[in-house]
């Protein structure tokens, strides 16, 4: 309806409207309600004038009220301005309170409660104040119940999936209102032709009546699928006109693994060796054979791996020891030199190359470097002579006792 204010009609609408709205009042069963409606409005013919559901809300055309056919109806009715007022529907457009048309007495600023039964018939009707007109109108909108239908929903409703790999979403289809039959499923993509394949493992699927039918999605991506976001749309189409959507996004990522030390730096004495943990974690669903080697920054320690090739599954983690040796090899090799190295540790898979390394010390941990052997030796046997002097010298010295 115009918000401009109706006048008053001289003629009737076609009879057929009128006895539409009469047989509705009157001859057809109310249909099945919900919580009755109820609306409180407050009336002013004084500016500004109209309807509204506070005392400062008051607009014309007044708030629209909703209601189902053949619902309950309750208004409570106050004037906003002392001057009395009343209410009712126009249900055939002819601008008067007509019999069977709901009409309630005058009110005033006290106000009035008033009940009726809507039409069994939708439509958009005015409600008026009889008295007035002019401003004082609204819309009565008998809305159609809402008939049978169903939802489209998945879950999850995001995939993260490995190129060359698989994921399933559940996809549910719910009956609303009391539908029941048979639902056809159809997908969609956003990538190019062939990059994203899916499939439903029951198709066309039966929802019962005030139940939910499931299938499984399965979302294939293939190994030269570029990575980045996609998105594939599910839709759920009935034999009628119903046809609803839901859309499951998925990202396209590449397989891949991390190299991990259990340090980061390792100090080995002359002669002796030390361990590190070399850890390997498949990332992105990532599962394969991989191949460990590495480079010394300058030669003398020795290296070995106990696996120098693992094996990782798709979401798992394998590790293998790393033994740095400071060892003389053979009789007549040299001792390993003293100093700081590095040990850079590479795991490879293909086309796939990460590195990790460790910071290695021969000798002392100190930063001047240990003393060498002979160094060592030497202060040792220097230290036991000046003990012995020390007590040949302390027992000439004591005082001799006379006999």
């Amino acid at each position: 309806m115009s918000a401009m204010i109706r006048p008053l009609k001289p003629v009737a609408l076609p009879l057929l409207l009128i006895t539409a709205g009469m047989l509705g009042l009157t001859l057809l069963p109310a249909l099945p309600r919900a919580s009755p409606a109820s609306f409180t409005l407050f009336g002013r013919i004084s500016l500004p004038a109209g309807w509204g559901p506070t005392t400062t809300t008051v607009t014309s055309p007044g708030p629209d009220l909703t209601v189902l056919p053949g619902e309950t109806v309750t208004v409570s009715l106050t004037s906003d301005d002392g001057i009395p007022h009343n209410w009712g529907v126009d249900y055939n457009g002819n601008g008067t309170p007509d019999i069977g048309e709901p009409l309630s007495n005058s009110f005033g600023s006290t106000g009035k409660t008033y009940s009726f039964t809507a039409t069994t018939t939708p439509g958009i009707y005015t409600y008026w104040c009889y008295l007035h007109k002019g401003p004082m109108f609204g819309n009565f909108i008998v809305q159609s119940p809402p008939g049978p239908n169903y939802s489209v929903s998945s879950n999850p409703s995001s995939l993260t999936i490995p190129q060359g790999g698989s994921a399933n979403s559940t996809v549910s289809i719910t009956s609303l209102n009391n539908f029941a039959g048979s639902v056809t499923l159809t997908s969609s993509s956003s990538s190019p032709p062939g990059l994203l394949t899916s499939s439903f493992s029951v198709n066309p699927v039966m929802v019962p009546p005030s139940g939910t039918a499931k299938s499984n999605f399965t979302i294939s991506v293939p190994t030269g699928t570029s990575p980045a976001s996609y998105s594939i749309t599910v839709t759920a189409k009935n034999s009628t006109t119903f046809s609803h959507s839901a859309t499951v996004s998925v990202t396209v990522v590449i397989p891949d693994f991390k190299i991990a030390l259990s340090s980061s730096s390792l100090t080995v004495a002359p002669g002796s060796s030390e361990n590190v943990t070399v850890t390997l974690t498949s990332l992105n669903g990532f599962s394969g054979t991989v191949s460990l080697t590495f480079t010394l920054s300058s030669p003398g320690p020795q290296v070995t791996f106990s696996h120098p090739s693992v094996t990782l599954s798709s979401r798992g983690s394998v590790s293998s020891t790393l033994t740095v040796s400071a060892a003389s090899s053979g009789s007549y090799s040299s001792p390993v030199p003293q100093g700081n190295y590095s040990v850079n540790v590479t795991g490879t898979s293909g086309s796939l190359v990460h590195s990790a390394t460790v910071a290695l010390t021969v000798g002392s941990s100190s930063g001047a470097g240990a003393l060498p052997t002979s160094a060592i030796i030497g202060v040792g046997i220097a230290s036991v002579v000046a003990v012995v002097a020390a007590i040949v010298y302390f027992l000439r010295r004591r005082p001799r006792t006379k006999t």
